[in-house]
């Protein structure tokens, strides 16, 4: 039997009675992660709710209405995140049935309820600009935090059950060392009428959903050393072309279309044109090339 604490406004919204005590629960040792703790993001188009593991501060958002189907659908959700976060299948089923039944209570430790609140603020600035829930809970699985550990709490849950603890590590070492290969591939173009972006390899996302990956696509132009800023910061090379290689990409959506149409204008870019483009990733695009 596993907790779900709750704040009072969520409590609200699912009708719990307003002095709520947990039952005492039969049998903790079944579950690896134990308890949760639980809060409203107040996203547009629809609320979500995030849920931070009290062992690990691991965090997941899932869909808040209807609110009278949360409890079924906790579960269901919390192993699907436990696969995308690269948990062998029997373990994180495992987890998920040892979850069962769940119980609701108020109150938080304050340590956690911090954290929590932390993570609403990230959900509600990623849902702002464009991240589907998925990729929400892949950034919410990076998150790092210096207190009550240190490290990655999505490392320990990999730890816990059976995954690789270092698996979060090596992407962002990896990302590191793309970043600096990547900025001497773009650097090297600096000067060029047409300019090439692989863009799978610049944003490290087959999705490109949100405004700031469109900033992101933008920075990585080259750097024109031959004029310097009054900041004291040189500008970046504006081609006369953009060449955009969207190879390895599989989603574009309306929002980075858009926000990529703005940075565009916004720089004097002449021309962007597509290559090694899918036909449904290419649509959103057309408008802007």
């Amino acid at each position: 039997m596993v907790t779900l604490h709750v704040t009072r406004e969520l409590a609200r919204s699912l009708k719990l009675p307003a002095q709520l005590q947990p039952q005492p629960q039969a049998d903790v040792s079944a579950s690896i992660l134990g308890g949760w703790s639980l809060g409203l993001a107040h996203c547009r188009p629809a609320k979500l709710v995030v849920a931070v593991n009290v062992t690990t501060r691991w965090a997941i958002a899932l869909h808040a209405a209807p609110l009278a189907t949360l409890e079924k659908r906790f579960v269901p959700a919390l192993l699907l995140n436990l696969l995308a976060l690269g948990v062998p299948p029997d373990r994180a089923r495992a987890e998920a049935d040892a979850q069962m039944p769940l119980q609701w209570a108020l109150g938080h430790s304050r340590g956690v309820l911090t954290h929590l609140n932390q993570c609403v603020a990230d959900a509600l600035w990623a849902v702002n600009d464009g991240l589907s829930l998925p990729s929400l809970n892949q950034r919410l699985a990076e998150r790092i935090i210096i207190k009550p550990q240190t490290g990655t709490p999505s490392a320990e849950v990999l730890r816990l059950l059976g995954g690789r603890p270092d698996y979060m590590d090596s992407l962002k070492r990896a990302e590191g060392q793309n970043w600096n290969e990547t900025y001497a591939l773009m650097q090297a173009q600096a000067g060029q009428e047409v300019v090439t972006m692989p863009v799978r390899r610049l944003v490290g996302s087959e999705r490109l959903e949100a405004r700031h990956q469109a900033d992101i696509l933008m920075q990585r132009l080259p750097v024109d050393t031959r004029r310097e800023l009054s900041t004291g910061r040189f500008p970046r090379w504006v081609p006369r072309e953009l060449v955009l290689d969207l190879e390895h990409i599989e989603l574009v959506s309306p929002i980075f279309a858009q926000a990529l149409r703005a940075e565009a204008f916004e720089l004097g870019l002449a021309r962007i044109s597509l290559v090694n483009a899918l036909a449904e990733v290419a649509q959103p695009l057309l408008e802007i090339t």
